[in-house]
């Protein structure tokens, strides 16, 4: 047993000097610490050009054999890491160099939360929805006493051009209100919709604003349900019409 123990020992010295097959090799010593000044026991040293390293001692210190040309490496968790060379330093059988280490900082951009709105919130601006075109006229004119003013609204393609977008932006804003609900009853396994379907499950089965306003959350609800089953057996099947999504216009 001791002349085995003894063969091990050997077996590893030879193999320890075969790492550092250079023309002299030279020691590296000296503290490493933080930016507080806290030694740093848990930092470990390491030889990148041999892959070899060991940790420092408890109040820091450290000494580690290397070639002078040799790359060492000082590495901590949640710490920078430093890497020094002595490969263009006058050599001298051994070198100082104190460490000193700073804490890693992540920075990350600014990040605004926004609170999912409840769904009556939603409900209370489903019923500002609507065009009148009347609300968007001078006034009621009168086409008899004012027949150039009632024929130009009427006519015009400036006003009619402006009108339209108005009447789109509100139809924007229904669609925008639509989606919203459609995310909630996702999330309540009330319909089974991917984001990216919801712009064509409106378009089957959008009831209009009038419709749509005349609803409780609970009529919707068993709306929304009924035409999404036609939805799956039909919409997702084959596709339709323009004229067959128009349910606004079907009597009730």
């Amino acid at each position: 047993m001791k002349y085995w123990l003894s063969f091990v020992l050997f077996f590893f010295a030879l193999t320890a000097e075969g790492q550092y097959d250079c023309d002299s090799t030279v020691f590296i010593s000296g503290k490493v610490t933080a930016e507080n000044g806290r030694p740093m026991f848990d930092a470990m040293v390491v030889n990148r050009t041999r892959s070899v390293g060991q940790f420092c001692e408890p109040d820091g210190s450290y000494l580690i054999k290397a070639c002078k040309g040799d790359t060492i490496q000082f590495a901590a968790t949640g710490y920078i890491s430093v890497r020094i060379s002595f490969a263009d330093s006058t050599w001298r059988p051994q070198y100082t160099a104190n460490i000193q280490m700073k804490q890693l900082r992540i920075s990350i951009p600014e990040v605004e939360v926004i609170a999912p709105r409840e769904l009556q919130a939603i409900h209370d601006d489903i019923q500002t929805l609507g065009f009148n075109e009347k609300d968007y006229r001078v006034s009621e004119i009168n086409a008899i006493q004012s027949p150039i003013t009632f024929l130009y609204q009427a006519f015009s393609k400036r006003e009619r051009s402006r009108r339209e977008a108005i009447e789109l932006r509100n139809n924007d804003r229904r669609r925008e209100l639509l989606k919203e609900l459609f995310g909630k009853y996702a999330e309540y396994d009330i319909i089974d919709l991917e984001d990216d379907e919801f712009d064509a499950f409106i378009d089957f089965m959008d009831p209009g604003d009038e419709r749509l306003k005349r609803f409780s959350q609970y009529e919707f609800i068993l709306y929304v349900k009924d035409r999404f089953a036609a939805y799956e057996k039909y919409g997702r099947s084959r596709s339709l019409d323009p004229s067959d999504h128009q349910y606004h216009l079907d009597d009730d």
